[in-house]
């Protein structure tokens, strides 16, 4: 298991040293880990089970989604749930395809059209990180999106989903900080 050096003792320094550590990485060995990832994901009984499950977008510095999302929605096996930010808050928006994502204004691809309204339908959520602890403690990117939103939907179960080089045996956290039920990594 990997650990943190012992002088990165806050997020900024955390976060950092993360994204250092990703940006050395093979490109073609994290692209068979991440269909290793979301194959797993696919065969898990909560994501099989679920009718409405929440994923990401990726972005800088995270397990690349898009194929997965792109094949779910294509195939029609889910109804799926992309993250917007609206107010420093993420809003839930239906996937309609890539044609309707457009950059917000940190760069991310977002979702336009109307807001899922039904939160408590909202089964599973494949929560993105720049790194994770083996208790279920993520490391986002500092402005609290996630944490603030999975406390509106406490019924949905929280999968988080890394490179085995993002999972650290512990990571700084704080008292807001809502932890993953569950972390799927390679």
């Amino acid at each position: 298991m990997n650990k943190l050096p012992k002088n990165i003792k806050d997020k900024k320094s955390a976060r950092q040293y993360v994204k250092k550590i990703l940006k050395s990485l093979d490109e073609d060995l994290m692209e068979k880990k991440a269909n290793d990832l979301w194959f797993a994901i696919s065969r898990h009984p909560k994501f099989r089970t679920a009718k409405v499950v929440m994923a990401y977008w990726s972005f800088d510095h995270e397990v690349p989604s898009h194929d997965f999302i792109i094949d779910v929605d294509r195939l029609n096996l889910k109804l799926i749930i992309l993250p917007r930010v609206k107010d420093l808050d993420i809003e839930p928006v239906f996937f309609k395809g890539t044609t309707n994502m457009f950059p917000n204004e940190y760069g991310i691809m977002e979702p336009v059209g109307p807001k899922y309204p039904l939160l408590d339908k909202i089964e599973l959520v494949i929560v993105p990180g720049l790194a994770f602890d083996v208790k279920g403690h993520r490391l986002g990117r500092g402005l609290g999106f996630y944490d603030r939103f999975l406390t509106k939907i406490p019924n949905a179960y929280t999968i988080g989903i890394a490179f085995e080089e993002q999972v650290f045996q512990t990571i700084p956290y704080d008292e807001n900080d809502v932890l993953v039920d569950e972390l799927i990594y390679f």
